[in-house]
């Protein structure tokens, strides 16, 4: 396992188990690495993520599993799994990992996203992801219902998350982002954030 994986499963491993302890036999710890190492090799499934389980022994001893888990183990496994609390501590993995890499992040690109195969109800989810510039990695992202809520999104984001960055002093955006409770949001903070704009109406003059 390469160090960065293992600072990963480090911090995947402060996630809650609501089980109880007796008759576990899959750590939780040990069936999210082997999700996220699934959905770095390209499994499109659940299905997909156990057989590459199967076919790798070798690699499930080293994640503390004694076999794959089955499809509805993981279906039930993950959605027991807090949003929030994944979150949370993939934040404060990536701050981890810039730190051993050298980089302060100081500037992060807000952008609306459609989730590629990602549906809830029938609908295509959307999300405003926010990203380090400086280490090219993905901070967080934040659910919601169309474009035109970025915005509201951002400012979310910047009233429950941006504090656990200290470094952080420009955001970059569209023209969309020129909005009056988004810039309040980043004054309430305490931050004197430089928000530059990749893109500008011609038609109007922003300040």
């Amino acid at each position: 396992m390469g160090e960065e994986f293992q600072l990963l499963r480090e911090y995947l491993a402060r996630l809650s188990d609501q089980r109880h302890r007796r008759g576990l036999v899959h750590p939780l710890e040990g069936v999210l690495s082997l999700t996220v190492l699934g959905l770095m090799c390209g499994c499109p499934s659940l299905s997909a993520i156990y057989r590459f389980g199967d076919i790798h022994p070798q690699l499930l001893s080293r994640l503390g599993l004694r076999r794959s888990p089955s499809v509805q183990t993981l279906s039930r496994l993950l959605g027991m799994v807090s949003v929030g609390e994944v979150r949370r501590v993939l934040l404060e993995f990536v701050l981890a990992l810039e730190q051993r890499r050298g980089h302060e992040i100081t500037t992060a690109a807000l952008d609306g996203k459609t989730l590629r195969g990602v549906r809830e109800d029938g609908t295509q989810l959307k999300a405003l992801c926010v990203f380090s510039r400086e280490g090219l990695a993905a901070l967080d992202q934040v659910a919601m219902g169309n474009h035109f809520e970025e915005p509201q999104a951002a400012q979310e984001w910047i009233e429950a998350v941006a504090s656990h960055c200290p470094g952080l002093e420009m955001l970059t955006g569209d023209a969309l982002y020129a909005d009056t409770n988004l810039a309040q949001a980043i004054v309430d903070q305490g931050k004197d954030y430089t928000f530059k704009l990749k893109k500008t109406n011609p038609d109007s003059t922003t300040t």
